[in-house]
């Protein structure tokens, strides 16, 4: 095998040395086939790993010293990429897989970039939501989602999924942070989307029939907070 070497004046001028360190940079995004983004899954531990296995979901807080909340999810789906996008961003699916969901329309847009509205009131003793978003995603790959109007201050969400080598398996991560305009204590609004990101995962894994086998199929979907008939109000 021919071995190039590549040497590197270090005298060269800093603008060279910038183009150089840019051009490894995308030379490694390239061979990982992730962005740099990604990276905080290698912040997984082994007994991380080992519950993601046994079908368990990890919760995160994360972006804490923001105003709102924000939390990241995380679970092991035995299927590949498009079996999870079949599932996520349908309003026929949202109603079953998000909590107190009462309206959800596609304003415009296809299935790659969309820009979708919805109303959203967990209890009667809640306010209702009515807010617009626009949402991205490359084929097979990630998504993005943020707030266009509506009653939020503030709506960022993430979708990452990784692919796992020699296994039909795919790590899917959820990062959202979520601010009201309505004036809310942080750590209700904080403890109301923790409750609701592990079930909306689980039911997401359950419908996309990535649980596993059929013992977790069945309890990831009795986790779902609406009901398979469930249609706008």
């Amino acid at each position: 095998m021919q071995v190039t070497t590549i040497r590197i004046d270090l005298n060269t001028a800093p603008s060279s040395i910038l183009f150089l360190r840019s051009l490894i940079l995308l030379i490694l995004i390239l061979i990982t086939g992730t962005r740099p983004a990604g990276a905080a899954l290698t912040d997984l531990s082994t007994e991380d790993m080992a519950r993601l296995k046994d079908g368990k979901i990890l919760l995160q807080t994360i972006h804490s010293e923001k105003p709102g909340a924000a939390a990241r999810v995380i679970a092991l789906f035995h299927s590949n990429a498009n079996a999870v996008w079949d599932i996520i961003g349908y309003c026929k699916y949202e109603f079953i897989y998000m909590q107190g969901l009462k309206l959800c329309e596609m304003l415009e847009g296809d299935q790659f970039h969309m820009k979708m509205r919805h109303r959203v009131r967990k209890s009667w003793y809640t306010p209702t939501l009515d807010f617009t978003f626009e949402a991205n995603r490359e084929p097979g790959g990630n998504g993005e989602a943020h707030l266009i109007g509506g009653d939020l201050k503030v709506l960022q969400g993430e979708w990452k999924l990784f692919p796992l080598k020699h296994d039909n398996s795919v790590i899917v991560v959820h990062e959202i942070r979520i601010q009201p305009k309505i004036p809310a204590p942080k750590w209700l609004v904080r403890r109301s989307l923790r409750k609701d990101l592990s079930g909306m995962l689980a039911c997401i894994r359950g419908l996309a029939k990535a649980s596993g086998d059929k013992a977790r199929t069945e309890a990831d979907l009795k986790r779902c907070p609406g009901k398979k008939t469930a249609v706008s109000e």
